[in-house]
């Protein structure tokens, strides 16, 4: 099994003693109101991050949500696998693209990253079926619905 295939055998997913995280941000309007999602898991352990965050563009809510689940991590020592629908936290994070803008963001989220021993940032397509990918969508867009219901 490849780190593109984490769907599916939950006994391997873990067989390399990964923590693995999928991250999604979400806005209605561009900007508007947004939030964000995160899945981690880790052996049998998850763990679960949904928040609103304000009026944003989508693609601060996606990189929010980035920050949010490393932040979450206790041990930088393990590998991690972060997967993300979002070809430009992809690009910014993991292919080197100069970000112009949101660069106080990015770069606060770049030295996260290099805090950590072995860390891989993998697209994969949204909305195709992935369990982790749905949920951590469904974490960023619950985040905005349920503010949108206490004001």
């Amino acid at each position: 099994m490849n780190e593109n295939q984490v769907s599916g055998c939950e006994n391997m997913r873990f067989k390399d003693n990964k923590v693995i995280i999928y991250t999604d941000g979400a806005s209605s309007g561009n900007p508007g109101p947004a939030g964000i999602g995160a899945v981690l898991r880790y052996g049998d352990q998850k763990k679960e991050i949904s928040e609103y965050i304000g009026n944003a563009t989508n693609n601060i809510a996606e990189l929010k949500a980035v920050r949010a689940a490393l932040c979450a991590m206790k041990r930088r020592d393990l590998p991690v696998r972060l997967y993300t629908d979002s070809s430009y936290v992809r690009g910014l994070l993991a292919l080197g693209w100069k970000a112009k803008k949101n660069t106080e963001l990015v770069e606060e989220i770049r030295n996260l990253v290099k805090q950590f021993k072995n860390i891989k940032i993998i697209k994969v397509r949204g909305h195709q079926g992935d369990a982790d990918n749905e949920q951590a969508d469904l974490l960023a867009t619950s985040a905005i619905r349920n503010h949108r219901s206490k004001t």
